[in-house]
């Protein structure tokens, strides 16, 4: 289906050493020695927004044993999807493979939980907003020289400049959420989200 569901949306907190105060429509770290993605991925959520469905699930998983025909399943349902992608995100501060996963949250039975020194705010916003918003970033740190990114002007219809009628109908469709336009992303993030359009074009081509 082509039809998104919201995206949860978080700014860093003023004290972070580095990218204070940007945002981020994604949640990440670093893997430990010998750590697979899927449980960086788990901790990483279960850390900063205390999300621990995925994480509960991998250690229940990892003590069942092998002989159990998947009773795992019937216990409970892994939030974190299969691995969607892996990419390569380089810049002149930092190089890095990125493994992607999609965390669904289930607000009936999952709250949110910030880690205070990590998150200044965070909320689900309509993919809308997600998409004319992170164009609108990169767009910026292009005009500003800073874009760590492909050349803008060759990327074509994957980061497609954000035209004022996009703007203005995002706008007058989401308008309970105030100064969208002026949220500056994180670069890297940004990086993983030109990854992610790729990958969800290609997805739905096939």
């Amino acid at each position: 289906s082509s039809i998104l569901p919201e995206v949860y949306v978080h700014q860093r907190t003023s004290t972070k050493r580095i990218f204070p105060s940007l945002y981020d429509m994604f949640v990440g770290g670093v893997s430990s020695t010998g750590e697979k993605p899927e449980w960086t991925a788990a901790r990483e959520v279960a850390e900063e927004l205390g999300l621990k469905g995925a994480l509960e699930y991998l250690e229940l998983e990892s003590k069942i044993d092998a002989d159990s025909n998947g009773d795992v399943i019937s216990l409970k349902t892994n939030p974190l999807s299969e691995k969607l992608f892996q990419c390569t995100v380089c810049t002149s501060y930092n190089r890095c493979v990125v493994s992607m996963f999609a965390y669904k949250c289930n607000t009936k039975s999952e709250e949110m939980s910030w880690q205070e020194e990590e998150v200044a705010w965070g909320d689900f916003v309509p993919y809308e907003i997600v998409e004319c918003a992170g164009g609108m970033s990169i767009e910026r740190l292009v005009q500003n020289g800073d874009w760590p990114g492909s050349n803008f002007s060759g990327v074509g219809e994957t980061l497609a400049m954000v035209s004022c009628e996009q703007i203005e109908e995002v706008k007058s469709k989401c308008n309970n959420i105030q100064s969208w336009e002026k949220w500056d992303f994180v670069p890297d993030g940004l990086l993983v989200w030109e990854a992610w359009l790729n990958w969800w074009k290609k997805s739905n081509a096939r």
